[in-house]
């Protein structure tokens, strides 16, 4: 079994407890998902199974979207509605206040991770860390968010709806909100409703899927490797360099009228096949992740001679 799961990630459940159900269900090792999504978070979680482990990375850094509610006047030490309240401040914020300062938290921003985050130190998540009591100062990450809209609230609550690029902590954010409000603030309620183009109203629950195993109808769930990477430009190649490109030959482009940009991914198809994603090299089309399963030895140190 090879493609992608769009799965309905619920609250108090991990990324990772999620790939180990479905490991359970669906009887495969292979399985891994496309980014974490905090345990209190619910929403889109693709999950890739089989050789589809391999694009994984490159859904994982396509643009995200949330609906998150930023709640004013309390701190937590988590920045969500999960953790211990560390501070309460009077505050009065209106719509307008927000409205205000939303310039301020679009384009390029730079933040700290959280120090309840799966991100690594020293080999630890930062999470683990924490848990013992132990602060670590992380450097700040560049992440972009490309669109924050107020879908409605009251004094001290707001709904919002955020676009940004992968890496964004939305806990983070609207603490930072707080913070230039001259007040305090934390994540309420989060949900990702989109992740690369896979989308809430299209995700199923874990009963859901593991009712489709047991009915033989998995497959109507199941995005193939394609389809998971229509975000990509395809590049559409002739038959005769079937060989070379199945066995990761790079191709001499000064010999083919295939027209490559540099610095971009590649979905290369050959025969009406998905052979892998590749990239412009030099003057030479390199497979950089071979897709298509094969029993050829790879002949990485020559170069096609398409003549």
């Amino acid at each position: 079994m090879n493609g992608v799961l769009n799965i309905l990630k619920p609250p108090a459940m991990t990324s990772s407890d999620v790939v180990s159900h479905l490991r359970r269900i669906l009887g495969q090792k292979k399985i891994g998902h496309t980014g974490t999504l905090d345990p209190g978070a619910a929403g889109v979680l693709p999950i890739c199974v089989g050789r589809a482990t391999k694009i994984a990375d490159y859904i994982m850094r396509g643009d995200k979207e949330y609906i998150a509610e930023i709640t004013f006047g309390i701190e937590t030490d988590t920045q969500d509605s999960y953790g211990t309240s560390l501070r309460r401040c009077e505050c009065n914020i209106t719509r307008q206040a927000v409205e205000t300062v939303l310039p301020e938290f679009t384009g390029k921003l730079f933040q700290k991770p959280p120090m309840y985050s799966a991100v690594k130190h020293e080999g630890k998540k930062l999470y683990q860390l924490a848990r013992k009591g132990i602060t670590i100062e992380k450097p700040p990450r560049e992440v972009y968010i490309r669109q924050i809209d107020i879908l409605g609230g009251q004094i001290n609550k707001f709904l919002l709806k955020i676009r940004c690029s992968k890496g964004t902590y939305i806990r983070t954010l609207c603490a930072d909100m707080g913070e230039a409000l001259h007040c305090c603030a934390y994540t309420s309620f989060l949900l990702r409703t989109e992740t690369c183009g896979f989308l809430v109203e299209d995700a199923y629950t874990l009963p859901e899927i593991e009712m489709m195993v047991q009915m033989g109808t998995l497959a109507s769930a199941l995005y193939s490797m394609e389809e998971a990477l229509s975000f990509l430009k395809s590049l559409h190649c002739e038959k005769r360099l079937y060989p070379f490109l199945t066995t990761g030959t790079p191709i001499d482009l000064t010999k083919t009228k295939l027209e490559l940009q540099p610095d971009v991914d590649y979905a290369v198809f050959c025969g009406g096949e998905l052979i892998g994603i590749g990239k412009k090299i030099g003057d030479k089309l390199k497979i950089i992740s071979m897709l298509k399963e094969l029993g050829g030895a790879s002949g990485e140190t020559k170069t096609a001679d398409t003549k």
